[in-house]
């Protein structure tokens, strides 16, 4: 569970030293790694999500580069377990960063969903990083300031088989990040969207695939997922860059994860302020050519493909 030796001296730092950073759904997969890096970077990290167990596999990361962090379960969809987490930001103080990456995906097509999924997905995935941000924002202000990092991907350019309302909460994150932009640019807080991505080389695991799944996965299958030490290595740059905006920072801006960490390590970070600082984003809409065929994950983490007449 812990570090390997090759990494230790690379994840040493402190520009994050006082920081008080919520990650979201941080038990597992891009999640867990931000936590890492943030905790390694020096910032007092929340970590929450539903799974106990998978919580303690985190802990374990972060004591491995001598890292802090409070442990605080939720379920994001429901109202009392998020004021819990509220709450509880405010004994440490008040927060400095928000990460919205929590999400889930039924993975279920139009004859399989239904309206009880559709619900739960966007109360996941859209609903909570709304609540967060209307209950944090004030202790972020307070404090003078802060960022919120709504996470996206792919799902929020197109639509995909069997994301029905997967993709729809990640067109909402992207609507909601331009308004929050606005609305709170004014407390000094920047919100950006970063959209998810592995190591050259590398896939992140099926956002519900559980550690305990993946585990027993073909080695063949396993090799091919990121490790944590490897996705902390590779983006740890690109992710405390944007936990140390503010509102006069970069603000309403969307990235990936590898093509900023890339560009931070060609340009340097004067350079990306200097092309972003007070731009916002408008969506483009462009034709494409419809598909004769896609592929598209099922509920059991497997690959179902459809050819249209």
């Amino acid at each position: 569970m812990a570090f390997m030796s090759r990494d230790v001296d690379w994840i040493m730092g402190d520009r994050l030293k006082g920081k008080n950073i919520l990650v979201t759904g941080s038990g597992r997969g891009f999640g867990q790694s931000m936590a890492v890096a943030y905790a390694a970077g020096g910032a007092h990290v929340i970590i929450t999500a539903r799974t106990i167990s998978e919580l303690r596999n985190t802990e374990h990361y972060i004591d491995s580069v001598g890292g802090t962090y409070s442990t605080v379960p939720c379920d994001l969809s429901d109202d009392t377990s998020i004021k819990g987490l509220v709450n509880y930001a405010e004994t440490l103080g008040g927060l400095d960063v928000l990460v919205n990456n929590a999400a889930t995906s039924p993975w279920l097509t139009i004859d399989q969903i239904t309206v009880e999924d559709w619900d739960r997905t966007l109360a996941v995935n859209l609903r909570a990083p709304f609540v967060l941000s209307l209950n944090l924002y004030k202790q972020m202000a307070e404090r003078g300031g802060g960022s919120i990092i709504n996470i996206s991907s792919g799902s929020s350019e197109k639509g995909f088989m069997a994301e029905l309302a997967y993709c729809i909460g990640k067109f909402g994150l992207e609507g909601l990040t331009q308004c929050l932009a606005l609305e709170l640019k004014n407390q000094n807080i920047a919100v950006n969207s970063l959209n998810v991505g592995s190591p050259p080389g590398y896939r992140l695991k099926p956002t519900e695939l559980t550690e305990e799944e993946a585990s027993m996965m073909p080695e063949n299958v396993r090799d091919l997922y990121a490790p944590v030490d490897l996705m902390v290595q590779h983006f740890t740059n690109a992710w405390v860059f944007l936990a140390l905006q503010n509102g006069d920072g970069i603000t309403g801006q969307r990235f990936a994860s590898r093509k900023l960490a890339e560009e931070l390590m060609v340009h340097g970070e004067a350079e990306l302020l200097k092309r972003n600082r007070g731009m916002l984003l408008k969506a483009e809409y462009q034709q494409i050519d419809f598909p004769e065929k896609v592929k598209y994950q099922t509920p059991e983490g497997g690959w179902k493909e459809i050819q249209f007449i």
